[in-house]
């Protein structure tokens, strides 16, 4: 990134803009606030520390959100290697964890998912700037088509057309990358 633009940036700049962004992600994830606090407030941390190693290939929300999303990794491997779980449901795909939080019985499944996020994310920032705008603008930001046409002032049907090559050249590159 360039030396101008990194000195433009600051945390309270970085907390406005992406602060309630990255929450959602986190709840989304985890769906503890605490946990999810304390990973955001990590992650605007190694943001601000490593502000020079961004590099601008992707917006500067998605490489939060890539931070953010192997914080989340990580923790739930560490939970996977660590957590003893007690079952006290009657439904037998749901557990517990001794200080009340729900766990599926199997953390793998967990472990698995948010790693095909992380690819996901990997995969997001290799499509093209506008087409990575459009795609987070729909599915991250939940606008709808209209609105993304207007803000980006492209036809209806040329919206339609991004996101369905978007999500073919995700699929491949999610197949080349998962199943590696």
């Amino acid at each position: 990134m360039a030396q101008n633009q990194i000195e433009k940036i600051n945390s309270e700049q970085l907390v406005e803009e992406h602060a309630d962004y990255l929450f959602q992600f986190a709840m989304s994830k985890i769906r503890n606030r605490d946990l999810a606090l304390d990973f955001v407030q990590e992650t605007m941390l190694v943001s601000l520390e490593k502000i020079e190693q961004f590099e601008g290939r992707s917006s500067l929300r998605t490489w939060m959100t890539t931070i953010l999303n192997r914080k989340i990794i990580d923790y739930w491997r560490k939970e996977k290697r660590t957590q003893g779980t007690v079952d006290i449901s009657d439904n037998e795909n749901s557990t517990f964890t001794a200080n009340a939080n729900f766990i599926p019985k199997d953390p793998h499944q967990l472990s698995e998912e948010a790693e095909k996020r992380s690819i996901l994310e990997i995969c997001i920032d290799k499509l093209p700037d506008n087409w990575r705008e459009i795609v987070h603008a729909k599915y991250y930001d939940e606008k709808n088509g209209e609105e993304i046409s207007k803000e980006f002032r492209i036809t209806s049907s040329n919206f339609w057309v991004i996101i369905h090559r978007a999500k073919a050249q995700l699929r491949d590159c999610m197949d080349k990358k998962y199943l590696s």
